[in-house]
């Protein structure tokens, strides 16, 4: 059983050490990964900076421009009010205003027609008042003219005083 007991601790201990090179050589190539991969990360690093640095200012930059176009658009929204506000006012001016031109305009034709029709009848008050008593006027005076003329023996005339009435109408 000494001898059992010497085979085992003998095949234990090869086995240590067997384990033990295995650990320094996977230590070694875990070394050699971990080199490489730190090498890989100062690359990529090196390589993403300046692509940060810059994602970083076109973000800062869009920031602002995003802030510029935001104002850019309250203001553009605010003028549009305002300039939908005054057209309407312009629209409603301009509606009272042609509602005022057609009642004055309705004002001036009734009183146009009124002054005609007021015009039509002084033209007939004054045929009728001041040519009527003329006409019979002149008819008098061509009746005592006729007279006169047949009296004093001369030939009465009748082409003379059809010319007479003509010029005087």
């Amino acid at each position: 059983m000494e001898n059992l007991v010497l085979v085992l601790v003998i095949l234990t201990s090869i086995s240590v050490i067997l384990q033990m090179v295995f650990l320094v050589v996977a230590f070694f190539r875990v070394r050699r990964i971990s080199t490489n991969v730190d090498r890989l990360y100062q690359t990529f690093e090196e390589r993403t900076n300046p692509l940060l640095v810059e994602l970083k200012e076109t973000a800062g930059d869009t920031r602002e421009l995003l802030k510029t176009l935001q104002a850019s658009a309250e203001n553009f929204r605010g003028i549009s009010a305002s300039v939908k506000s005054q057209v309407e006012k312009v629209n409603d001016a301009i509606e009272d205003a042609s509602t005022r031109a057609r009642n004055q305009i309705a004002k001036v034709d009734g009183v146009i027609s009124d002054a005609v029709l007021r015009v039509e009848a002084t033209t007939l008050i004054i045929q009728q008042s001041v040519l009527t008593p003329i006409r019979e006027m002149s008819a008098l005076i061509r009746g005592v003219s006729s007279g006169l003329q047949y009296l004093l023996g001369k030939k009465n005339r009748v082409n003379e005083v059809h010319q007479d009435e003509e010029l005087f109408i």
